[in-house]
């Protein structure tokens, strides 16, 4: 039974419009891929200015450090403003240092008469569980701030028992022991009355060179320890505070329970597009370990996106309808055109399931290429890829599952020949082939789509190489002469990759 016209038309427009939605989709998710991309870079650009900021200023407390090694005499605290004056003004990411020795509790009374005879009211402190001052209690090691600097704006901080407080006692024994500088997990500073999340870092402090960790704790006196206030440390390095489109976190991941040090905005909010949450790690933080998370608002990525996809729609629309006119109109005219249309199908030189160029197109540009090769007297290089197990792939999986393998493995191959000039065929099967004009190493090629394809990890339980899909490759490059032909070209390259299978396949080999 003959098809009405007009049932062609509707449904050739129907198509048409699921084409515009499909392309306007298209569109669309490259965008949003596309401003993933641009967040990720931006948030890694972040975290480098940020970890190059810390990494800075532990550079300027160790420097602090050596300097007081050198001091003759006893600390006091006119040496140590003097020590830190001018380091503090030239650092404004630093809040504070301070200058605490290891007293041990049979000197601990000692030390304190001996504060008080210039301060009456010096105490050594802690902190009770309502957070308010009281006198320490009994144990055996008191690490008391003695000095700190700036003294107004740390005033409270003056006699605090750094040892009274859990976290801040694992940094000490662990830069007391190392002899490295040690970071706190995150804490709430004593001078800092607002909840804001601060971190402390302590370089110990011994006589002479110890080398030992018994000879470390016998030559320790105390320590200089940098302090920190997140909101200060971030704004100065990347000034992200008032940044209300994107959530950025600091987030200490070194113990069991991450620990979150910044964050410039309520990461509870229901404005996060949490499936573009990105997180990165930065480098070693004084033996602590921190990631950068972030995740973008929906008004971040509407800043971001063009029109384009919603133009496509739109436009796809009105063309369709100035089609199905025309098409109305001339009937006759539409026929013959389905016609042409059938026959350049049938001579299309593009592999119907994976999308690249079929079997006759790859002879044709073959040839054209050899000939060209021969006449400018140019390299031509020729890569013949074959899946391994791909029939075993096949029984496992499929024939379905083993369609859309081939599809992703031509994708991947087509990503990595990428030239205007190159050629990505499919041979036949599980077969493909790649013509690199003016190449002399088609093996480096080769050598990456080998690896595209195995870092793509598509599963393969039934591969005896490996558990994910690989390919095996022959390679020859040859300068087209009196001494040799294409059939040479092909037949070397064949060979070539039954070497590569022969030996034990996800490898290339050359001829």
């Amino acid at each position: 039974m003959k098809r009405s016209p007009f049932v062609t038309i509707l449904v050739l427009a129907v198509l048409g419009l699921s084409l515009c939605a499909a392309l306007s989709r298209s569109f669309y998710l490259q965008e949003k891929a596309a401003i993933a991309s641009e967040f990720q870079a931006d948030i890694r650009q972040a975290a480098a200015i940020l970890e190059r900021q810390v990494l800075l200023n532990l550079e300027v407390l160790f420097a602090l450090k050596a300097a007081i090694e050198h001091v003759p005499g006893k600390m006091d605290a006119q040496q140590f403003e003097s020590l830190t004056d001018d380091i503090l003004q030239r650092s404004p990411a630093i809040m504070a240092f301070a200058w605490a020795p290891a007293i041990e509790r049979e000197h601990l009374a000692e030390f304190e008469l001996e504060q008080q005879r210039t301060f009456a009211q010096w105490r050594i402190t802690e902190r009770d569980a309502d957070n308010r001052v009281v006198p320490v209690s009994e144990r055996s090691l008191y690490v008391p701030v003695q000095f700190i600097a700036p003294l107004a704006k740390n005033a409270a901080a003056v006699g605090f028992d750094l040892a009274s407080e859990t976290k801040r006692l694992t940094a000490i024994k662990a830069a007391r022991d190392t002899g490295r500088m040690a970071a706190t997990a995150g804490i709430q500073l004593v001078q800092e009355p607002d909840n804001q999340q601060g971190f402390l870092v302590f370089a110990p402090l011994y006589e002479g060179q110890p080398t030992s960790l018994q000879q470390r704790r016998e030559a320790h006196y105390g320590y200089i320890n940098g302090v920190f206030l997140m909101d200060e440390l971030t704004d100065h390095a990347i000034g992200i505070n008032n940044e209300t489109s994107l959530l950025f976190q600091v987030i200490d991941v070194t113990d069991a329970q991450p620990n979150e040090l910044y964050s410039n905005v309520d990461p509870a909010s229901s404005s996060w597009v949490s499936d573009l949450d990105y997180t990165t790690r930065m480098a070693d933080i004084a033996g602590r370990t921190w990631e950068i998370r972030a995740m973008p608002s929906q008004r971040y990525i509407d800043r971001r996106r063009s029109h384009l996809p919603a133009l496509i729609m739109v436009s796809g629309i009105l063309l369709i309808a100035l089609l199905v006119i025309h098409a109305l109109v001339n009937v006759n005219r539409n026929r013959a055109l389905v016609a042409s249309q059938a026959k350049l199908e049938q001579m299309s030189l593009t592999d119907g399931l994976t999308q690249v160029a079929n079997r006759r197109h790859f002879d044709q540009f073959l040839e054209q290429e050899w000939g060209r090769a021969m006449r400018q007297q140019r390299p031509l290089s020729l890569v013949m890829v074959d899946i391994d197990n791909f029939k075993a792939y096949n029984d496992h999986y499929g024939h379905p599952e083993g369609d859309e393998c081939l599809r992703q493995v031509a994708r991947i191959l087509q990503a990595v020949v990428r030239r205007p000039t190159d050629m990505l065929a499919r041979y036949g099967g599980e077969e493909f082939a790649i013509v690199l004009p003016d190449t002399a190493t088609g093996e480096v090629i080769a050598e990456a789509c080998r690896a595209a394809i195995e870092n793509a990890a598509i599963e393969h339980v039934a591969s005896a190489v490996s558990n994910r899909v690989t390919i095996s490759a022959g390679v020859c490059s040859m300068l087209p002469g009196a001494s040799n032909t294409l059939d040479d070209l092909m037949q070397q390259a064949d060979a070539a990759l039954y070497r590569a299978k022969h030996a034990g396949r996800n490898q290339v080999a050359r001829c």
